[in-house]
């Protein structure tokens, strides 16, 4: 998979591309993750990407031509360009699967009030992070990047342990533990030392849904209405 970041501050991402897991990936030839500074797309002395906005009111506005350029520059036939923005697509799980299946992703960040309106013709999808405010779109195009590229067989050693992580099922996971078995008088559950596989499996199961149901009922009844 192919992943390019356009941003105008790269070096928020750049330390995380180049010290994360996807390093792994990388390495092995099985991601290729660029990020690009949105300055060079720019044509005036000063590298400008923003700008007032046109009525007045507080803030700065990102321009929309460095944008497009950079865009135009980096699309290819395969290219998904995904503008994080609360007015998009909640991210979760089957997002990120979804995802998986495109062979190039190109991100752009905003800042400010955001970007330029007229940004949308040249992008193909908005996603959210959720209901709340970032300062830009460095760390959700990151974070899709990192769920994403997880789901690579290779990028992790054990793509087992990935896919049973919470949310993969729409549930949350089960706990986990590891040696001692008892620490500070907290016991390890005597199940998982028995040595009975599907005694294990069976608690697992229980214990995702029981933590589900208590932290998270609201994906119990998502999974109930999908049913």
């Amino acid at each position: 998979m192919k992943i390019d970041i356009i941003t105008a501050l790269p070096e928020l991402v750049t330390g995380w591309v180049d010290n994360s897991i996807l390093r792994i990936g990388t390495s092995k030839n099985l991601l290729d993750i660029r990020v690009h500074d949105l300055r060079d797309w720019t044509s005036d002395k000063h590298r400008t990407v923003d700008d007032s906005p046109y009525g007045g009111g507080p803030g700065m506005v990102m321009k929309v031509e460095p944008f497009a350029k950079a865009i135009r520059d980096l699309r290819t036939k395969d290219s998904v360009v995904i503008m994080p923005s609360p007015e998009g697509d909640v991210y979760d799980q089957s997002v990120a699967r979804s995802l998986l299946t495109e062979k190039h992703l190109i991100f752009i960040c905003g800042h400010y009030k955001g970007i330029d309106g007229r940004i949308s013709n040249y992008i193909d999808r908005m996603i959210s992070a959720g209901d709340f405010i970032l300062t830009g779109g460095e760390l959700v195009a990151a974070m899709i990047s990192d769920s994403v590229c997880r789901l690579i067989p290779g990028v992790i050693s054990d793509i087992g342990s990935a896919n049973s992580d919470s949310f993969e099922n729409g549930l949350l996971d089960c706990d986990y533990f590891t040696r001692p078995p008892v620490f500070e008088d907290h016991a390890v559950p005597k199940v998982l030392i028995s040595g009975n596989h599907k005694a294990i499996e069976n608690w697992r199961k229980q214990d995702s849904l029981e933590k589900t149901a208590q932290k998270r009922p609201d994906l119990i009844k998502k999974l109930k209405n999908k049913k």
